[in-house]
């Protein structure tokens, strides 16, 4: 992991699991890491860990299907370190359960997740990636987007459409 020096990153579900996992590999490379998620306490736990090892985090408490929402939280990142380099779409949600037992309001809260919050980061944050002629943005799918997944019906297209 070269060129990752002072670099400012954004990790969506940066505060549990995976998230985590990549927002403190990033920091260790010495990236300035944005950690957004609704789990500020988790969050503040992860950025505080970060911290406590002498490197550069901030939480922001924000919920990626809110597109006014990340657009402030980018924008309170970007105030306080700077634009942002990468942006890691990591955040997901899922509840497995048989298709025929789920509900249109169901359908909505994994869709709004998995497809819209993506887009709603990615929109807000390409903006100024194209403006300055540089970025990287890393989507995380699954496999059950290319091949489908037991249980997994609606989340698995929302991944198909990352992919």
């Amino acid at each position: 992991m070269r060129g990752l020096k002072d670099r400012t990153v954004l990790v969506t579900g940066g505060a549990n699991g995976i998230g985590a996992a990549i927002a403190r590999r990033l920091a260790e490379e010495g990236c300035a890491v944005g950690i957004f998620d609704l789990d500020a306490a988790a969050g503040e736990k992860v950025a505080g860990e970060i911290k406590a090892g002498g490197r550069r985090a901030s939480l922001h408490a924000v919920d990626i299907t809110d597109y006014d929402g990340v657009t402030r939280a980018v924008e309170a990142f970007e105030a306080s370190v700077g634009p942002v380099a990468f942006l890691v779409n990591n955040a997901g949600w899922d509840r497995a359960k048989s298709f025929l037992d789920t509900t249109p309001e169901f359908w909505r809260q994994v869709v709004a997740i998995n497809l819209f919050g993506p887009l709603n980061v990615n929109h807000v944050v390409l903006r100024g990636m194209a403006a300055r002629g540089f970025g990287r943005v890393v989507n995380i799918a699954s496999d059950a987007g290319r091949v489908g997944s037991s249980g997994e019906a609606v989340y698995s297209a929302c991944k198909g459409g990352i992919i």
